[in-house]
């Protein structure tokens, strides 16, 4: 997407009266979860706290919080990045069904859950700038792939089957496609703030 384009479509998303309605719907548990976010940004001094504390008066209240929200969700992608780059065979043994002791498992497990709670969050970009939840993070870890010749993830992929499809194929493209995922999608946030800015 143009970057003309990706502006037009979040001014849109900025301006529609139920988009609060709509972010609630895909979280429930995401107003509760607001303050705890800025307490911690804030102890940390985390790049999102310089962004938008520093400029309070420019950034929309609603929007801080969301993005706060999808700061959580790339600090997780980058720890499953970490961890996948360390314990790939494992993951890929574990969603081929071959035998696995406990501990090996336990990873596993976590390593998936982890992933699952970083595609929810970074889902928010996707409502922000109107595109379907999940749509953006696989396109952009498509992009990668594709330009290799490895197969692409389904566009209606869960966490899991994206998760999947990584530990499937060669551990070094997958890198590749997750650390692109991450520098594309701080990008993005840094558009949607300079946007949200001009559309007050």
């Amino acid at each position: 997407m143009t970057r003309e384009g990706f502006a037009r479509r979040l001014r849109r998303a900025l301006r529609a009266r139920d988009l609060i309605e709509f972010i609630r719907a895909l979280s429930p548990s995401f107003d509760e979860r607001v303050q705890k976010k800025v307490d911690e940004a804030a102890a940390k001094r985390s790049w999102t706290y310089h962004l938008f504390w520093w400029r309070y008066d420019q950034v929309p209240y609603m929007l801080r919080s969301m993005l706060l929200n999808v700061e959580r969700g790339l600090e997780d992608l980058g720890v499953f990045t970490a961890e996948f780059q360390q314990r790939h065979e494992v993951l890929r043994r574990y969603f081929a069904g071959d035998p696995l002791g406990k501990e090996e498992r336990d990873v596993a497990v976590q390593m998936i859950k982890r992933f699952k709670d970083a595609a929810s969050r970074l889902a928010v970009l996707d409502v922000l700038i109107d595109r379907k939840p999940g749509a953006g993070f696989i396109s952009v870890l498509n992009e990668v792939l594709k330009s290799e010749g490895a197969p692409a993830i389904p566009e209606k992929a869960s966490a899991e089957d994206i998760a999947r499809h990584l530990a499937s194929i060669d551990p070094g493209l997958a890198l590749k496609a997750l650390r692109h995922a991450e520098e594309h999608l701080k990008n993005e946030i840094t558009m949607i703030i300079e946007e949200a800015k001009h559309a007050r």
